[in-house]
């Protein structure tokens, strides 16, 4: 996650996992189905490419393609169940504020639109609030 120096540390994996963690979260799939279904293939691509922008528009380092990474971790590990999708199912916190939280605050910073980001971290935020 990024750090106190967080303009040099890679933003990949934290765009990657925007829209992964958040996507199979709220839609209640295995990882695997966010590349086999196509709209959730798409939104999984537009996700991450909005990340990927939130976070470059702040001067944040990228050194990857965040929507190839997130589909390759899918295809790598279709049967698996996101810790986040566990987490809400269990009645505990997802930790997801840890990814958005950073993200959306570089989006703020640059006035960078990032309404999927603030979407889907609003609703597991409302999620986890949920008994």
């Amino acid at each position: 996650m990024p750090g106190a120096d967080s303009r040099k540390e890679d933003w990949t994996p934290l765009c990657a996992e925007a829209a992964l963690g958040g996507l199979a979260a709220l839609a209640v799939v295995r990882d695997g189905d966010l590349v086999r279904d196509p709209d959730l293939r798409r939104l999984l691509g537009e996700v991450a490419r909005e990340a990927a922008a939130a976070a470059r528009s702040a001067g944040r380092r990228l050194s990857a393609d965040p929507a190839s990474i997130a589909a390759r971790r899918c295809r790598k590990s279709p049967q698996r169940r996101h810790p986040w999708l566990t987490a809400l199912r269990r009645g505990r916190r997802t930790g997801a504020e840890r990814v958005f939280g950073p993200l959306l605050a570089a989006a703020r910073a640059a006035g960078a639109p990032a309404p999927r980001l603030g979407l889907i971290a609003a609703v597991l935020a409302r999620l986890e609030r949920t008994p």
